[in-house]
């Protein structure tokens, strides 16, 4: 079985943190329930020279665990993954008012302990983590779609039932990104 990560796909327009405390917040948030007041403009459009010429039509954008899709597919992530996540209504600065969208942040509740640390090291952790050759406990993950890892909370993992998922319903804005495979432990 093989897990990815999304990451954003090129062709579109990045977003960035309107805010550094923003950066902050999103960070501990590491699958727990939100109860903050929550801002609907946390988000703008990032411009510089590499946004130049992309593509501003995008339905989802990425950041290791904060994840954004416009708000039309809403009612589908929730019919599909209601137990594991939680939405929360965003606007992003700098889309013209006549094509503004209101998009979701997609906070994945889903926590299991899913990649296997064992026999290694710190340095072999390390290691692993920063290729593509994660290892997963495939008792822990053969059931789900979208998850969190208990120790690396911050980022979204993702089974092939999620990318089937984002193709299924043309979201576009996404990419896979194959960052390890499930074994018997």
């Amino acid at each position: 079985m093989n897990v990815y990560r999304f990451v954003n796909d090129d062709d579109f327009k990045d977003l960035t943190f309107l805010d550094k405390d923003y950066v902050r917040r999103f960070s501990t948030f590491t699958g727990q329930k939100i109860t903050l007041d929550w801002n609907e403009e946390i988000f703008g459009i990032l411009e510089d020279k590499l946004n130049r010429g992309k593509l501003l039509d995008f339905d989802s954008r990425c950041y290791g665990s904060t994840l954004i899709v416009k708000k039309k597919f809403e009612k589908l992530f929730i019919d599909e993954f209601s137990e594991i996540i939680e939405t929360f209504s965003i606007k992003i600065q700098g889309i013209s008012e006549e094509y503004i969208y209101i998009y979701i942040y997609i906070n994945v509740t889903n926590v299991v302990t899913a990649i296997n640390f064992d026999g290694l090291d710190m340095q072999e952790s390390l290691a692993m983590l920063r290729g593509e050759n994660i290892r997963f406990n495939i008792e822990k993950i053969e059931n789900e779609t979208i998850f969190r890892d208990t120790r690396i909370n911050n980022f979204y993992f993702c089974t092939q039932n999620f990318k089937d998922f984002i193709r299924k319903n043309s979201i576009n804005g996404l990419r896979f990104m194959k960052v390890g495979t499930g074994e018997d432990v």
